[in-house]
């Protein structure tokens, strides 16, 4: 015997219900299709995979929902990667932990020292950086350490302990920017700075012997620059007076000899008019210079003595 079970209509409740859960699954839906960039973010949508926008705006996005996929990245943060250490604790009071397995380097003429860097780099092309390369900032690690090693290599020890340590810097900068660009990854390497570098414990003591005798050598040098710098002017000074005692001299012995060359002009000009009588008198005035306060007497052509009443008074005879 067969039963037949009459259904009547569905509650008004379930017929209202129903949409309502359609909806409200729907809202949800679409409000996770919602997302947010930041100020200094940029973002690349992918739908299905396939990359279809890049956000480079900050504010309220919407993407579509369980099709479209965002990478966000901070492309206005300056990162850095360390090596050779780690910091542990940030601020006033930082706290750092050696990685001697990084930091420990042959240089270039062959002596074993540790050398603790730190790459500061910047995200400039977020497609590069999300689609070119497979884990970029892994590769921009990989890449870093390598050239830190090369070019610690290619210089001496003396030279990154601490005489060339800025062009050591520059030339890690600008090779592993070189690489970054070769590679695609979007990054701009913003600077390299090498944190400390310092020579292994078993040779430390005969690094501080070294360093001793640089800091000697660079004391006599400022010494000695030092006596350089108050002797030279002195002697300069010297020299210059002594070449003008010899300019004045010079020009005392020309007016001098100008002054004797006119004197002696102005007796050749009284010798050719009565040369005579300026024989005789030059004659009398140069013996009275060589024989001064003895008694002169004049004789003639005849022998007859002649009176000079001036040589006789200034005789007093």
């Amino acid at each position: 015997m067969n039963r037949v079970i009459n259904v009547g209509p569905a509650p008004a409740w379930v017929r209202f219900i129903l949409p309502l859960v359609v909806v409200l699954v729907g809202l949800v839906i679409l409000s996770r299709g919602f997302y947010t960039v930041d100020s200094g973010e940029e973002a690349v949508v992918l739908r299905f995979g396939r990359h279809v926008e890049t956000v480079n705006t900050s504010g309220l996005k919407w993407k579509i929902p369980l099709v479209d996929q965002v990478y966000k990245a901070k492309v206005s943060e300056v990162k850095r990667l360390e090596f050779g250490f780690r910091t542990v604790k940030e601020g006033a009071a930082a706290e750092y932990r050696d990685v001697p397995v990084e930091s420990l380097m042959l240089t270039g003429d062959e002596n074993l020292i540790n050398v603790e860097t730190i790459v500061q780099y910047k995200i400039v092309d977020i497609e590069k950086f999300f689609f070119e390369v497979t884990q970029a900032e892994q590769a921009l690690r990989v890449a870093a350490e390598a050239t830190i090693r090369r070019v610690v290599a290619n210089h001496p020890m003396d030279a990154a302990l601490t005489e060339d340590k800025l062009s050591i810097q520059q030339e890690i900068r600008d090779d592993l920017q070189s690489i970054c660009e070769s590679y695609h990854l979007g990054i701009s390497i913003t600077a390299v700075q090498l944190q400390d570098v310092f020579p292994p414990d078993e040779v430390n003591d005969a690094f501080k012997d070294v360093a001793s005798a640089r800091e000697d050598r660079t004391s006599y040098i400022n010494q000695a620059e030092t006596y350089a710098n108050e002797t030279i002017p002195r002697a300069r000074g010297n020299a210059a007076e002594a070449l003008n005692q010899a300019e004045a001299f010079k020009e005392k012995r020309i007016a001098e000899a100008t002054g004797d060359v006119a004197l002696f002009n102005s007796i050749l000009a009284e010798y050719r008019q009565g040369k005579g009588v300026t024989r005789t008198r030059m004659y009398l005035e140069t013996m009275e210079e060589i024989l001064p306060g003895i008694t002169v007497y004049i004789v003639d052509e005849q022998g007859n003595t002649l009176k000079w009443l001036p040589i006789q008074g200034g005789a007093g005879n």
